[in-house]
């Protein structure tokens, strides 16, 4: 199709660059006081208990989540610095690593007694379990390695040597892969969970920090401290999808399994990007000063936050409000044969693309509006529905010829001598594509005729 009208599309791709359709509504709940620096948290549901390693305390604190108030202190050995916990909700066991001493500590979370603290590195950083398997995958900063624990017998299996500083460790737990964020690289390592062997790297395009994954659509995001950019990996392939642009300052994530949802903190803006499987956009929720890890409640919207420079755990609800934007397009791209402009439909597709805020003021959005025309409430899917149906009418009323005009006679006679033999029509064929002329020209480039290569190339009907 020669057919493209893009007066409405500037319009739309100005205010869709603005805000998002959709604002998620959201309400601090309660905050509770915890030890010194307060490094992480996570999430036994079944005992609704949350788990906070307070790094300055060399202590556990104990929240009972449906109250938000503190039920045990569990102290560690005094020169411990407690830094990151993980905790497996089947067997309500506690694992906690230490930068400082290489110790990791297992805790019984029923009766809060230490079962065991074992030296297995040098400087234990991040963990994470899979609960169906029993093994604990722990990195070390200063071996530069993967410690992969039987948490059963409580030994070791083995260690894979990574890049250089292992930050982040996640385990998928529908695919038994395990995926480790090299800090000071541009590489994830990929650790297949049944051989506990490297298998593969993926390459994000930043340094990663942070990794979290979405075991419903198989998706993985990555984040990194000094970037302005949360990139979107498909796990089937290790291909990038796409990046969301936002303000530097992301590291932490987590994701609800249940709903899709990936809720992304930023310490320097104090704020929660949250993000659903079947959107590119944010919605945003501002939170106490400097947000760092989060667990989140399978059960209920609720959100658990640490702020290490409060000392304190708050906990949110939010409503999400899913967009449904991008799948409004590709419906358009799948089920209608008719709209075949590449171009158009680029541009709708890089619209679902653009990060886009909750917190613009929608009213001063619509009074712009006004002011040229446009009466009623802001609504970005209402804009996105009006170009696609706007687009409809603009293609059904298109001419089904025009003249030819001089500028494509005169570009055929530029690539063309006194031997070519070619006949120029009065008028050009706004319906034909002239795919397979072109595909004969370019295969027999001897014979090719000028006309129809530039006919094809050029779009004579949208600029006519």
């Amino acid at each position: 199709m020669k057919y493209a009208y893009t007066g409405i599309i500037a319009l739309s791709i100005m205010i869709f660059g603005m805000t998002i359709p959709g604002v998620s509504a959201a309400s601090l709940d309660d905050t509770v006081l915890v030890g010194d620096f307060p490094r992480d948290v996570d999430f036994d549901y079944a005992l609704n208990n949350l788990y906070v390693p307070n790094y300055e305390s060399g202590s556990i604190s104990v929240i009972d989540s449906n109250n938000m108030i503190i039920k045990d202190t569990i102290f560690l050995d005094e020169s411990s610095n407690p830094t990151k916990i993980v905790v497996d909700s089947n067997r309500h066991l506690v694992f906690v690593s230490d930068k400082i001493s290489g110790v990791l500590t297992i805790i019984d979370g029923i009766t809060g007694e230490i079962i065991d603290s074992i030296k297995i590195g040098d400087s234990l950083w991040d963990l994470d379990i899979n609960e169906e398997t029993g093994k604990l995958y722990v990195s070390d900063l200063i071996k530069n390695e993967i410690i992969i624990i039987d948490t059963v017998n409580l030994e070791i299996i083995k260690s894979i040597n990574v890049t250089a500083s292992p930050w982040d460790v996640v385990v998928n737990q529908n695919t038994n892969m395990v995926y480790v964020a090299s800090g000071t690289s541009e590489i994830i390592h990929v650790i297949d969970g049944s051989s506990d062997s490297l298998i593969a790297e993926i390459s994000p395009g930043v340094t990663p920090w942070g990794l979290s994954i979405n075991e419903r659509s198989d998706i993985l995001y990555v984040t990194s401290w000094d970037s302005n950019s949360i990139t979107v990996i498909d796990l089937s392939n290790g291909q990038i999808l796409y990046e969301i642009p936002v303000i530097p300052g992301v590291w932490q994530m987590t994701t609800n399994q249940n709903n899709g949802v990936t809720i992304i903190s930023n310490e320097h803006t104090n704020e929660l990007y949250l993000l659903d499987e079947n959107s590119r956009q944010f919605q945003t929720i501002s939170v106490p000063d400097s947000p760092q890890s989060m667990t989140v409640s399978p059960t209920s919207n609720t959100v658990y936050v640490v702020n290490p420079l409060e000392n304190s755990v708050s906990s949110i609800s939010y409503d999400y409000d899913f967009s449904p934007l991008t799948p409004i397009i590709k419906t358009v791209i799948t089920d209608d044969d008719s709209v075949n402009d590449e171009l158009l439909l680029e541009v709708l597709d890089g619209m679902a693309k653009i990060p886009q805020r909750s917190d613009v003021d929608t009213d001063l959005i619509s009074g712009l509006l006004q002011n040229i025309g446009v009466t009623g409430e802001f609504d970005g899917n209402g804009i996105a529905s009006l170009l696609i149906d706007d687009y409809n009418k603009k293609k059904e009323s298109q001419p089904t010829s025009v003249p030819t005009p001089n500028w494509a006679i005169d570009l055929a006679s530029m690539f063309s001598d006194e031997s070519d033999t070619y006949s120029i029509p009065q008028t050009v064929d706004c319906t034909d594509d002239f795919s397979d002329d072109f595909s004969a020209s370019i295969r027999d480039i001897d014979n090719a005729d000028p006309f129809k290569i530039w006919i094809n190339i050029l779009p004579i009907c949208a600029m006519t």
